[in-house]
């Protein structure tokens, strides 16, 4: 009955999909009370949305261009954490989004709410892989799904091939070293062969999503991520790069992004404006080349020489 009612609220707050898994040896290792998991899937794609103007931009991938999914995915879950509690008032329920180091792609597969890819992201029905994922651990004893999602990858490697620093290694092995998402969310200095990889980016990475086959014809479903907010698909860079310490408080600091800091924001935007090579991001730039966080100050440097570089050829 519980799991009856769980489904019912989920499908109407517009929750791609959801299941039960048992609490995994990496569940118990956090939560010793644990008996499952129910694990949800949110689809967090965006309309697509061209630059506005001829300026240098960044861009953003996809899960980050609007309002925080970490909230979306929460107040979901939390509407059905008060069902479990309806019922059971005396029962654990802990809400994770992401900030929990417990295995959520593989407790969405054992859920059978979705498979993994090569690209080791768990796609989930008709919302591909542009889905997040979110738990609910509980000490209630709910039947877990017996019959994962049948593996639909065509192994066709276009992952594999087309990841810019071939991050993909083997099948569902992904070197975060390597990939670009995690190379924006790091603090501190970029190796100089990555920044070129990097292109205009300035937080994540979408290329193994956008050349999968099984993505090609997936479309927005959830309204909250159709609204229009900082950051959006491209970012102003000179903007970013001349963003005070006020301005991130006001603006950036709650957005989507602002969990990476100021400075990794500003280094993004120089290394983007590098690759851009602006010449109409020079004054910015040389601005950030004297900036006290040396990080900052030495990719605003390395941005500006290769900016040069083009204008003397």
């Amino acid at each position: 009955m519980i799991l009856d009612k769980i489904q019912s609220r989920a499908q109407n707050l517009g929750l791609a999909a959801v299941g039960v898994a048992p609490a995994v040896e990496e569940v118990l290792a956090r939560f010793p009370w644990a008996q499952s998991v129910i694990c949800a899937a949110l689809s967090y794609l965006p309309p697509e949305e061209p630059p506005p103007d001829a300026r240098p931009r960044g861009l953003v991938a996809r899960f980050a261009r609007g309002v925080d999914y970490h909230l979306v995915l929460r107040q979901k879950l939390q509407s059905l954490r008060e069902i479990i509690l309806g019922i059971y008032p005396d029962a654990l329920a802990e809400v994770c989004v992401d900030t929990t180091r417990i295995p959520e792609r593989k407790l969405a597969v054992l859920s059978g709410i979705g498979f993994r890819g090569w690209n080791a992201n768990v796609f989930v029905g008709d919302n591909g892989s542009w889905v997040v994922l979110g738990e609910i651990v509980t000490d209630l004893r709910l039947p877990p799904n017996p019959n994962p999602q049948q593996n639909k990858c065509a192994e066709c490697k276009e992952c594999m091939k087309r990841c810019p620093t071939q991050a993909i290694k083997q099948p569902y092995v992904v070197d975060r070293n390597l990939c670009l998402s995690d190379v924006t969310q790091r603090r501190g200095v970029i190796p100089p062969e990555l920044r070129l990889k990097l292109g205009n980016r300035v937080y994540g990475c979408d290329v193994c999503q956008e050349v999968c086959p099984l993505n090609r014809d997936v479309a927005p479903s959830t309204p909250e991520f159709a609204r229009r907010v900082f950051p959006g698909a491209h970012p102003d860079l000179i903007e970013l790069m001349l963003m005070t310490e006020d301005d991130f408080q006001a603006r950036v600091r709650h957005s989507s992004i602002g969990w990476i800091g100021r400075s990794t924001i500003r280094r993004n935007a120089a290394v983007a404006a590098g690759n851009l090579e602006s010449e109409e991001a020079v004054s910015a730039l040389e601005q950030l080349a004297q900036d006290v966080d040396p990080a900052v100050a030495e990719h605003a440097t390395w941005a500006i020489e290769r900016i040069r570089q083009r204008l003397s050829r």
